[in-house]
C-alpha cells in the first residue's frame, strides 16, 4: 500500500501543504510531540490523510537535515527518506555514470533513473549531467512519489522528467544510460540476495540488459557468488562503497568501466593512502584458493565528507588468499569495503602480512605499516588463551606491576559469546576506547585473545 495517495501528494506540494509542513517542522523543533502537532494540523486541514502526510514530511525533513543541504525545502515521506541514498553516495554514482556518456553511441543519450522514488538519485544525475545535453527521466510506479520528485527537482533547480511506469516495462531508447535503486526491503526486513530486491535484479536485467551503461545500487550485503549476478559479462564490476566507517552499498556496474581507474599497488609493494606503490615489502606468499565468486571484478571505494578518499580495484588474476600463521607483533584490521571487495589479501601482501585465520578478515605482521585509510593496525601486547579467568589474572598482574589501570574494550571476531557475561567474568575492568582491546579471535583450531593497544594504532583514527 502506498504511503500517500496522489491527491494528498498534490496538496502537500501546494502553498497550503508546504505551509503546513513548515509549521509542523517548527513545532517539532520546539519540542512538541507528534500528537500535539497532529492536533494542531487539524486547524489547517480537515483531511486526516493530509494531516498525516504533513506530519510525516515534517519528521522526515528534520531527519534529512543531517545529510541534505536543501532539507528545509525538499519533501520526503518517512519511508522514502529511509530508502534514499546519502547525497554523497548519489553524487558519486552519478558522476561515474555520466562519465560514460561520451562513450555512448548516441550523441546525447538519455539518462534513466528507474525506481526513482522522490528523486534523490535523479537530482544527482541531473546535476552531474548539466551541460552534457543529456535529458534525465525518472521512472516510478508510485505517482504520489513522482509528485514529490517534481517538487524536489524544482527546488534543486534541475530538469527531470517524471514517468509513471513499471521499471520492468518502461521502454528504454538505444544507448540509454540506466540507474536503478530497487528497494532493499521485503516484508519489513533488509534483503541481500539479488532476487529479493524489489523489483528483483534478475528481472531488471532480463528486461533491460542490452542498453547502455548500468549502475545498480544494491544492498551492501550482496555476495560476489550470488547466483543471479550474470556470469558471462566481462564488463561487470561490483563496487562496495563505504561512507565514513559504514559499509553502505554494493553497486553493480555494467558497461561503465573506464580508463581512468585509480592506481593500485603492484604485488610486493606497500600501499599508501591512495593505493599507489611506495616501497618494497616482503615477497608474495604462496597462492591459496580464493573462494566462491573470485572471478568477479571488484572495487572498494571509501567516501569521506563527499569526496573519494581512496578507490581500489580487485582483479581476479591476483585474488589469492594469504597463508595463515601465528599472530605477529601488529594486528591489522582492513576496513569493511576492502573485505567485501576481497582486496584485503592483496593489501596484506603489499604489507608483508599474513592471515590470523583462513576465515577471518584479520591480518598480522611484524613491522608497523604506514598510515592508510584501508586498515587500522594495532600493536599486539600479548596472545592469550580465551579463558576469562586467565585474562582476569593477566589484567590484575599488569595492574599490580605498575600504576597503570588501562581502559579496556572487548571485540569478538567470529566468536559467539554474550559480551555482558564475558565482561562480568573478566571482573568488569574499566571500560573505554583508550587503552587495551581484548580481541577474541576464532581460528581453525582454537579461540585466542589478542591483546592490542589502541594508543599505538595506525589508521584514519590513529
Amino acid at each position: 500500500m502506498a504511503e500517500l495517495d496522489v491527491e494528498t501528494a498534490r496538496w502537500l506540494v501546494s502553498t497550503a501543504g508546504l505551509a503546513a509542513v513548515a509549521a509542523a517542522t517548527t513545532q517539532l523543533d520546539d519540542g512538541a510531540d507528534e500528537l500535539k502537532v497532529a492536533t494542531d494540523l487539524s486547524r489547517r486541514t480537515s483531511h486526516p490523510e493530509r494531516r498525516s502526510a504533513a506530519l510525516g514530511a515534517a519528521v522526515a525533513r528534520r531527519r534529512a537535515r543531517q545529510r541534505w543541504p536543501l532539507a528545509e525545502e525538499l519533501l520526503f515521506t518517512r519511508a522514502a527518506l529511509e530508502q534514499a541514498s546519502d547525497p554523497a553516495l548519489s553524487a558519486h554514482r552519478a558522476a561515474r555514470l555520466v562519465a560514460t556518456l561520451g562513450r555512448s553511441p548516441a550523441a546525447a543519450a538519455t539518462i534513466v533513473d528507474l525506481c526513482a522514488g522522490v528523486g534523490g538519485d535523479a537530482l544527482a544525475l541531473a546535476q552531474a549531467a548539466a551541460g552534457t545535453g543529456a535529458p534525465v527521466c525518472a521512472v516510478d510506479d508510485d505517482p504520489a512519489r513522482l509528485v514529490l520528485l517534481a517538487h524536489n527537482a524544482e527546488v534543486a533547480g534541475v530538469t527531470v522528467t517524471p514517468h509513471h511506469a513499471d521499471a520492468l516495462t518502461f521502454p528504454l531508447a538505444p544507448g540509454a544510460v540506466v540507474h536503478a535503486d530497487p528497494s532493499r526491503r521485503r516484508d519489513g526486513r533488509r534483503v541481500r540476495r539479488l532476487a529479493d530486491h524489489l523489483p528483483s535484479v534478475p528481472a531488471l536485467l532480463a528486461a533491460h540488459l542490452r542498453t547502455g551503461a548500468w549502475a545498480l545500487a544494491l544492498s551492501p550485503g550482496v555476495a560476489l557468488d550470488d547466483p543471479d549476478l550474470p556470469a558471462d559479462l566481462e564488463d561487470l564490476e561490483v563496487e562496495y562503497v563505504q561512507l565514513g566507517d559504514a559499509l553502505v552499498e554494493a553497486t553493480v556496474w555494467l558497461g561503465a568501466n573506464d580508463g581512468g581507474r585509480p592506481a593500485t599497488a603492484a604485488a610486493g609493494a606497500t600501499a599508501d593512502a591512495t593505493g599507489a606503490a611506495t616501497g618494497a615489502a616482503a615477497a608474495a606468499p604462496p597462492a591459496q584458493p580464493a573462494g566462491p565468486g573470485s572471478h568477479r571484478r571488484t572495487r572498494a571505494t571509501l567516501l569521506q565528507d563527499g569526496e573519494v578518499v581512496a578507490s581500489r580495484l580487485g582483479s581476479p588474476a591476483t585474488r589469492t588468499r594469504l597463508p595463515v600463521d601465528e599472530v605477529g607483533s601488529v594486528l591489522i584490521e582492513p576496513v569493511p569495503a576492502a573485505v567485501r571487495a576481497r582486496v584485503h589479501d592483496d593489501l596484506g601482501r603489499e604489507l608483508g602480512a599474513w592471515r590470523v585465520s583462513a576465515h577471518r578478515a584479520l591480518l598480522t605482521c611484524d613491522v608497523s605499516p604506514p598510515p592508510s585509510p584501508w586498515y587500522r593496525a594495532r600493536p599486539v601486547e600479548a596472545v592469550l588463551p580465551a579463558r576469562p579467568k586467565e585474562l582476569r589474572r593477566w589484567l590484575g598482574q599488569r595492574q599490580a606491576a605498575g600504576t597503570e589501570r588501562p581502559e579496556v574494550e572487548l571485540v569478538l571476531h567470529g566468536v559467539d559469546a554474550d559480551p555482558a557475561e564475558l565482561w562480568r567474568r573478566l571482573g568488569r575492568p574499566r571500560r573505554g576506547p583508550h587503552g587495551l582491546r581484548l580481541e577474541f579471535v576464532r581460528r581453525e583450531r582454537d579461540i585466542v585473545t589478542v591483546v592490542t593497544r589502541t594508543c599505538g594504532m595506525v589508521g584514519p583514527d590513529g
